[in-house]
């Protein structure tokens, strides 16, 4: 069993894939990371984008709304995937780039794993994808341009992510030691 910890704004007691939002790194599903410090500061991120969005309702339509909360949920990881199509980066490597230049793209996923493992792109590693996304479209991702990207990355700063696609896959999640922890 390995702890792992997902970050968010919302109360839940199960674990729901088809609540995720596409155009992600991995696609669309549940995400969570090794790195209690990591989750926080992805909940306390969405926690601030949606009082700028309440701000901006309750100024412009005289919207009520309530606060907006924080919580980190503590998982415990079964790595038994027994059945589970489970794919690893080991590190954030050319492969990992086409893989998430391409669901970024889609609303769902562009695979068929169940469980996928591997560096989160953070804002930072947006930010020098961005820089050299018409390059890397206009290439066709070559191995040429997407080891100039990988190169500006910093990846062995960059932190470990857990998707799970399929509600399969979440059960490999265990709840018995879920904790809520109230960030912010």
């Amino acid at each position: 069993m390995k702890p792992l910890y997902h970050g968010t704004i919302y109360e839940f007691d199960e674990i729901d894939v088809s609540a995720g939002k596409g155009y992600k790194d991995f696609g669309k599903g549940f995400y969570a990371t090794a790195i209690p410090s990591h989750a926080e500061k992805l909940a306390i991120r969405n926690m601030h984008i949606a009082e700028k969005r309440q701000s901006f309702l309750k100024n412009k339509k005289g919207i009520k709304l309530q606060p907006v909360v924080a919580y980190r949920y503590n998982l415990m990881f079964s790595e038994n995937t027994e059945g589970l199509k489970v794919k690893v980066f080991k590190k954030a490597d050319k492969e990992w780039l086409r893989f998430i230049l391409q669901n970024r793209k889609c609303d769902g996923c562009v695979h068929d794993y169940d469980i996928v493992i591997g560096p989160t792109a953070d804002a930072e590693t947006t930010t020098i994808i961005n820089e050299y996304y018409d390059e890397l479209e206009e290439s066709g991702y070559s191995d040429e341009v997407c080891e100039k990207v990988i190169a500006e990355l910093k990846p062995e700063n960059l932190p470990k992510q857990y998707f799970f696609r399929t509600q399969e896959a979440v059960k490999t999640l265990s709840f018995g030691r879920i904790k809520r922890q109230v960030i912010g």
